[in-house]
């Protein structure tokens, strides 16, 4: 095999002429020219201990390459849990599109987070602080910041366009924030709850915001300051150092939670609560994430036995905390189900299996 750099990764070629990342390779220079007229540099983040994480990142670049004519640049905020296969997957769905990837290791800036850190943030997982290191690691001027439960359901070009002022942030303004209570934490921590913005979708001005600080070293004194006032993770912390110099934006780049075909059309899908985008619940939004799926690497080579496997895993793996409680009785028959259906002959998972399985859970839903 022989190596060769392809979209700022290096790869190998086996010899059945496949494109494969190669092991233990060092990630090439990050790019430091300053943002192209012509290029859209979007950021996600990965922290995927459980390998399953990576498939939604796909996901988010599928819908956005589906949806969008100009050059995109997708640069992923990545630790030591993205593993092989991912990489090499996050890497095939870009060459699928012409368009370009830069992975990144930010493993150092996890390591550097302590176990008080992790206890501030509570219910969330500590890859969402990843995007405050962007200003060190990308020398660019300014970035489109995207959480990964998300579908892009426009021309990422008309975010890019949404702000081009000298504002540090530009968001969606936090529906979180209609409450009192919440009002009054915000205005605790030195924020303004009229622009308290939802960081899932971000347009991030790295220029001014290194003119202000050094926004990891900032972040991390102000949760051993406020870490006791802190539930929103980063997005507490950029409203409130970045106060003053925050651009409120169109509700449809930061969509939340939209339930029919209108309420999806023309916008940023993001599912931020319990019913997340990659459920089977029968929403329209992701009905569009399983459509993207399949044009992803994740998808491109799935059999429909396999997609009906997946289908049923995702159901019951990501239910909301108060799910159904037909689901909460099904549910510890599901994983027997899945162990008997791949090692039973077809005619029995495809004819007995299958039919008990669904008429269970008629029954039940009913």
């Amino acid at each position: 095999a022989h190596n060769k750099t392809m979209k700022g990764i290096l790869t190998m070629t086996d010899k059945e002429g496949t494109m494969r990342p190669t092991p233990n390779a060092q990630r090439p220079t990050p790019i430091h020219a300053q943002n192209q007229d012509d290029t859209i540099h979007v950021v996600l983040a990965v922290y995927d201990p459980s390998g399953t994480y990576s498939q939604h990142a796909g996901v988010v670049m599928t819908s956005m390459f589906e949806n969008t004519q100009s050059k995109v640049t997708v640069h992923i905020l990545h630790d030591d849990t993205l593993t092989e296969d991912n990489r090499y997957k996050l890497i095939r769905t870009a060459e699928r599109y012409t368009q370009t990837l830069d992975l990144i290791d930010v493993t150092s800036y996890k390591n550097q987070m302590n176990d008080d850190i992790k206890r501030a943030l509570r219910h969330l997982t500590i890859g969402t602080l990843y995007r405050l290191c962007l200003p060190d690691v990308l020398k660019l001027g300014r970035v489109i910041y995207l959480d990964c439960d998300i579908v892009v359901n426009l021309d990422i070009l008309e975010l890019w366009m949404a702000d081009e002022e000298e504002n540090c942030l530009a968001g969606v303004h936090s529906q979180d924030f209609e409450r009192l209570t919440e009002a009054v934490r915000d205005r605790l921590n030195g924020g303004d709850s009229a622009s308290y913005i939802n960081a899932g979708v971000l347009i991030m001005n790295l220029e001014q915001i290194r003119k202000r600080c050094n926004l990891f070293e900032a972040s991390i004194q102000w949760i051993a300051r406020r870490s006791h006032l802190m539930y929103f993770g980063d997005q507490d912390i950029l409203n409130s150092l970045f106060c003053g110099s925050i651009k409120l934006i169109s509700g449809k780049f930061n969509n939340f939670n939209p339930v029919s075909k209108e309420q999806c059309a023309d916008s940023i899908i993001h599912t931020p609560g319990f019913n997340k985008i990659w459920g089977v619940s029968g929403l329209y939004s992701q009905k569009l994430y399983w459509h993207y799926y399949l044009r992803s690497a994740w998808g491109e080579d799935k059999f429909n036995e396999e997609l009906v496997d997946i289908m049923i895993e995702a159901s019951f793996n990501h239910t909301p905390v108060r799910s159904p409680l037909w689901k909460r009785i099904l549910k510890p028959f599901v994983k027997i189900f899945m162990k008997i259906r791949r090692s039973a002959p077809i005619v029995i998972t495809e004819y007995v299996l299958k039919d008990i399985f669904y008429r269970t859970k008629y029954r039940l839903c009913n």
